[in-house]
């Protein structure tokens, strides 16, 4: 009861904070606009072939803002989904132009090791592979410039990219919304429901990465094992 009791003050003194209501009201406000989405647009664009920009995040953050100004989160989904498919696009199209050799170092470990690893999966599992990519940043790059260096045809390609961004970011504004929402019931401000959103993107991303790292290490063992013997 005591617990019970201190969650409910909490929550009652950040709702009171005024603070707190009107950075909300900026924030709900911002969401509303164009210039939101453009961003959103923008940062997806990029991602698609430089994973260093946050777009998943403010894919997230967007669509809890909006869920919270009484938009319709469906925008967000609309804009993302086109967005994030062209900067695949632009990530295949740089690969079948330039090739992957270049990547290829020691002096890039982390990347060589997503190259390597998105040459041998598509050579077994392309479907599968560029289906799951999209959600681990590295390999989402590395996997659309290999299949566009090896020559993959548009109209394979195509139709699996854009499955895997619709899931992508499908996913990221149904984060935004339920957990956006849950939190501005519970605490009544959005910039509460805002940061719980980013937080749970960024867990999910997080456990969607293990899992893929998990389910690549266990079809690793037998192969490793039928080698050895």
């Amino acid at each position: 009861m005591a617990a019970n009791s201190r969650v409910t003050t909490a929550a009652r003194g950040i709702r009171n904070f005024k603070g707190m209501d009107t950075i909300g009201h900026l924030i709900t406000l911002a969401a509303a606009s164009p210039w939101a989405l453009a961003l959103v647009a923008l940062a997806l664009v990029i991602d698609g072939f430089f994973p260093f920009v946050p777009g998943e995040t403010l894919v997230v953050a967007t669509s809890a803002a909006m869920a919270a100004a009484g938009g319709s989160p469906w925008l967000v989904l609309a804009v993302a989904v086109p967005a994030a498919l062209a900067g695949d696009l632009i990530a295949f199209h740089l690969g079948r132009r330039l090739g992957i050799e270049r990547w290829i170092t020691p002096k890039r470990p982390r990347l060589a090791r997503a190259f390597h690893y998105a040459q041998r999966r598509l050579e077994v599992s392309p479907a599968s592979i560029l289906l799951t990519a999209k959600f681990v940043p590295f390999a989402r790059v590395a996997v659309s410039m290999t299949a566009g260096a090896g020559r993959m045809p548009m109209r394979r390609y195509l139709p699996l990219a854009a499955t895997s961004v619709t899931l992508y970011t499908g996913l990221h504004v149904a984060i935004g919304v339920l957990v956006g929402s849950a939190a501005f019931a519970l605490l009544g401000n959005p910039v509460i429901a805002l940061a719980a959103s980013i937080a749970a993107g960024l867990l999910t991303g997080v456990a969607i990465d293990l899992l893929v790292r998990a389910v690549r290490a266990r079809f690793r063992r037998p192969v490793v094992a039928a080698v050895a013997a």
